[in-house]
């Protein structure tokens, strides 16, 4: 069968077709939300650092988002434990890199830190810190940096490369210490 006859198929097979008169055209009950509705505001969940029973993420992290209230923020690979996030806190292993996002917007942000990430997997580095603000320089005096950062740490292309990000002592939340998985090909 070629072309031609395709054509000539379709033709044959279209030819007792109409189209609907507009008084027999059903119009579909679409049901419109009124336009001062409001979507929910989803907030994180609310913990502490010692409490690590936070819901599993789809990647295999498991994290702790809390809001910007003071708390830590904290993301944990499975099997990683509260030990291994203590000992990061005290500078075991050493910060090998710091990255400062200052004056970045979210997409540059993001694009430096995958970046970096990127640069000490290739050198074998394991801990990034990186300073992200807490907002208060902001318009809104949200932190939109660091939730950008911890969003695309959690859930981004380099989520399988992390086993722990906690904030940076005395930071007060400006800055996050990132652990990344040694590499077993190297």
């Amino acid at each position: 069968m070629n072309i031609d006859d395709d054509s000539d198929l379709f033709v044959q097979a279209m030819q007792h077709v109409q189209p609907i008169a507009k008084s027999k055209k059903v119009k579909p009950n679409i049901a419109t939300k009124p336009a001062h509705t409001k979507r929910k505001k989803i907030l994180p969940i609310k913990s502490s650092i010692s409490q690590h029973s936070a819901q599993h993420s789809p990647q295999h992290v498991r994290h702790t988002n809390l809001q910007d209230d003071g708390e830590p923020w904290v993301l944990r690979a499975n099997g990683v434990s509260p030990d291994t996030l203590k000992k990061l806190a005290k500078g075991q292993p050493s910060i090998s890199k710091t990255l400062d996002l200052h004056g970045m917007t979210s997409d540059e942000a993001v694009h430096a830190t995958e970046e970096c990430l990127k640069s000490m997997l290739a050198s074998g580095d394991r801990v990034a810190c990186i300073i992200h603000g807490r907002g208060l320089h902001s318009q809104d005096g949200r932190a939109i940096l660091k939730q950008s950062i911890y969003t695309w740490l959690r859930c981004g292309s380099m989520s399988h490369h992390i086993l722990a990000v906690i904030p940076t002592p005395e930071t007060r939340g400006g800055s996050c210490l990132i652990l990344l998985r040694r590499d077993k090909h190297r």
